[in-house]
């Protein structure tokens, strides 16, 4: 089904950034989980959550472990796996010296995961054909346009 219908039903690219946009903005609230390294666990959750349900979308079978690996592989190769949880157990305070940019990163990387995946998914691929290391480019622009989406959603929001 083609993304550019002009009709009211929604396309199958309009559902797969619906599934995103919501895991993306549950993941604002990993975000704000003090506790180092616990954080980490939530996202991972919720990203294999949105994963599964991307996976479902497209009628693509879904393996826990292969999907818990990819997405670890495609977030340590984009460098962006730990940087909250660090600044949370290296300065004390850090989310309130930050603000709302510290919340981003796990938005902007579950938004990056997603889209990712929706790309891959779409051109016919499955888990067990997902490349994460072909995948590192494209995931880290997908990463700055997810701060961009952040940004827009929580424009004049306070922390």
């Amino acid at each position: 089904m083609s993304a550019d219908t002009t009709n009211d039903e929604p396309t199958e690219s309009t559902e797969a950034t619906k599934i995103v946009r919501n895991h993306m903005l549950a993941a604002v609230a990993a975000g704000v989980v003090p506790v180092p390294l616990i954080d980490i666990a939530i996202l991972t959750g919720l990203q294999m959550r949105m994963v599964r349900a991307l996976a479902r979308h497209y009628e693509v079978e879904f393996a826990e472990q292969r999907v818990k690996s990819l997405i670890g592989t495609l977030v340590s190769l984009g460098a962006v796996a730990t940087i909250g949880s660090l600044l949370k157990a290296a300065v004390p305070g850090a989310r309130g010296l930050f603000g709302l940019g510290s919340l981003a990163l796990p938005a902007a990387t579950t938004y990056a995961v997603g889209r990712v995946f929706i790309k891959h998914f779409e051109s016919g691929g499955t888990v067990w054909t997902f490349d994460p290391s072909r995948a590192k480019e494209e995931f880290a622009e997908e990463v700055e346009a997810g701060k961009q989406v952040v940004e827009q959603s929580f424009a004049g929001v306070r922390p």
